[in-house]
């Protein structure tokens, strides 16, 4: 595969990073219509911790990695549920089916999210939102859940777009509200930004996409290492990686791991 390298050609792509909404839960809300609309926590027990929320636990400070005890005293109503990974992997696997019939480049990160490249319009449709807008509809359709859309030129946007407007939205980032879109973007929200080199950053200035846009490359990767280079890359927009079809997942067939709490 040929990556685009030029300064033109890296708006041409159209990537579309989809995120399932609160998908373990979401899966048990939907199979058991008696704990939707309330309060639940996928895993957790006496003196485990939570794999996964539903937003209405959420709303109540509860996440994902949040041991049980600290998770029932922010929601003293926190439903239990004993997760049934079984049933989550044959769900990724309906869906990842739905995103193949819109393109054969798909990437799956993990069992609930994916990037697809739809830069090959396939089915016609007219433009890479439409073809979103599709993919989410045809998910629903299939499995009564939602999903939370990114549409950009790059994996690195598409990605940050996906959680902008959850749950059951969309987000498109063109090449002409990229740059504005990146100065105002919090310094956390980097990839590759955890809380300590957030706090590093912070004490050099380093606040939103802006402050890191106006050190030298040369700079960031004295402070950073090769991080730096990256963070370099990906505030000048210059993010040409492939969505990578074969790409070795994160024992995705027997993922045991906590749902993300971007949404």
């Amino acid at each position: 595969m040929i990556l685009m390298q030029n300064a033109e050609d890296k708006f041409k792509r159209r990537i579309v990073h989809i995120d399932m909404d609160a998908f373990f839960a979401s899966v048990e809300q939907r199979d058991f219509p008696e704990l939707k609309g309330k309060p639940i926590a996928v895993g957790g027990g006496e003196r485990g911790v939570v794999a996964a929320a539903s937003y209405e636990a959420r709303k109540m400070g509860v996440f994902s990695a949040m041991p049980s005890v600290t998770a029932k005293r922010k929601c003293p109503d926190l439903i239990f549920v004993k997760p049934r990974f079984g049933v989550y992997q044959q769900v990724s696997k309906q869906i990842m089916e739905i995103f193949r019939k819109y393109t054969p480049l798909v990437e799956p990160l993990s069992l609930d999210e994916a990037y697809l490249d739809i830069s090959e319009n396939l089915l016609g449709f007219p433009s890479a939102k439409a073809t979103a807008l599709a993919i989410k509809k045809e998910i629903f359709e299939s499995t009564q859940l939602t999903a939370s859309a990114g549409v950009s030129f790059n994996k690195f946007l598409a990605k940050i777009a996906s959680g902008e407007q959850k749950p059951d939205g969309i987000t498109l980032i063109g090449p002409e509200k990229a740059p504005l879109f990146i100065d105002n973007l919090p310094i956390e929200k980097f990839f590759g930004v955890g809380k300590i080199t957030a706090e590093k950053m912070k004490k050099l200035g380093i606040h939103k996409g802006k402050d890191l846009r106006a050190w030298e490359e040369a700079a960031l990767q004295k402070a950073f290492g090769k991080s730096g280079v990256h963070f370099y890359k990906m505030v000048h927009l210059n993010d040409f990686r492939p969505v990578v079809p074969d790409r070795i997942r994160k024992s995705i067939g027997e993922e045991r791991t906590f749902e993300k709490n971007i949404e």
